[in-house]
């Protein structure tokens, strides 16, 4: 069972968060669509006002875009029945390969405020929280940024989605560890996020430790492109059966194949509860 949304005192979140999580059932499909902003232009995202528009109409719940792009294609947030709009507040160079100008670690930086979300009409703000770099410094550094962001979040009734993840040299052996995935988890808890997008520890037994350390919704990311046409469908279907509620999926959505079918599918897996089966049987049909 997906867990249930906090009851809010601020009504602003109450209406902005139920354009993101489905108020019926406390789930979302959720499409990632920030990947510019971080490692440049990818397949997928060469066109970003039509690739939105594509996996809206296909059934997104929100997307996740970075600033640019929220400002240019605002369009596709506006009327009835549009999606929810997730603005990501911080950049990072830590996901660029050496070749492009990458590194190990990366640090990470706020580039937007809270109050620029507000004015751009975003539904939640989003930040990164890296926890396992070698010097603990950058750590505690960027905790307190995202509190500061938790903080303004509340004060202006906008969602606030934390991002955890195990990452730095300390934990780049084992990413995916259920262990350090449920850290993560607990600490964005605490600090107050709304909503949670983390890893998805690649099999419903082992992310159920991070659902249980959780007591707010999370959203699984999509990680790197899956080799299989069914590899969304799996990954989605296990973190559900475990009780996440939802997704934050992006190259597993618009680097498939078909990426609106892809996408009616998932959405369909997340509201409807379809099964992998299912899933896999629509896809070939």
């Amino acid at each position: 069972m997906a867990t249930p949304v906090r009851d809010f005192t601020s009504s602003g979140k109450k209406i902005r968060l139920g354009r993101i999580l489905n108020p019926q059932d406390g789930r979302a499909a959720v499409v990632a669509v920030d990947h510019g902003l971080q490692v440049g232009c990818i397949p997928g995202v060469e066109e970003p006002g039509r690739t939105l528009e594509t996996l809206a109409e296909a059934g997104a719940d929100a997307f996740l875009v970075g600033p640019g792009v929220a400002e240019a294609y605002a369009s596709v947030f506006c009327g009835r029945g549009a999606p929810g709009l997730i603005l990501r507040l911080d950049w990072s160079n830590r996901w660029r390969e050496p070749h492009a100008l990458g590194f190990e670690e990366g640090r990470t930086r706020l580039i937007r405020s809270v109050e620029h979300a507000a004015r751009l009409g975003a539904d939640a703000a989003l930040v990164y929280m890296f926890l396992g770099y070698s010097d603990p410094a950058p750590e505690a550094d960027q905790v307190e940024a995202v509190a500061r962001v938790v903080e303004a979040c509340d004060a202006a009734g906008i969602g606030c989605i934390i991002e955890p993840m195990a990452r730095g040299k300390q934990a780049d052996h084992d990413i995916y560890r259920a262990e350090y995935v449920a850290l993560g988890v607990r600490i964005a808890c605490e600090l107050g996020a709304d909503l949670l997008k983390t890893d998805y520890t690649g099999d419903a037994a082992s992310f159920r430790q991070v659902t249980h350390a959780s007591f707010r919704p999370i959203l699984i990311a999509g990680g790197p492109k899956t080799t299989t046409p069914t590899g969304p469908f799996e990954m989605v279907r296990g973190a559900l059966d475990a009780g996440a509620s939802g997704m934050f999926i992006g190259r597993n959505v618009f680097q498939m194949p078909e990426p609106a079918v892809t996408m009616r599918l998932l959405s369909r897996m997340i509201h409807e509860d379809l099964s992998v089966e299912e899933a896999a049987g629509l896809l070939e049909g």
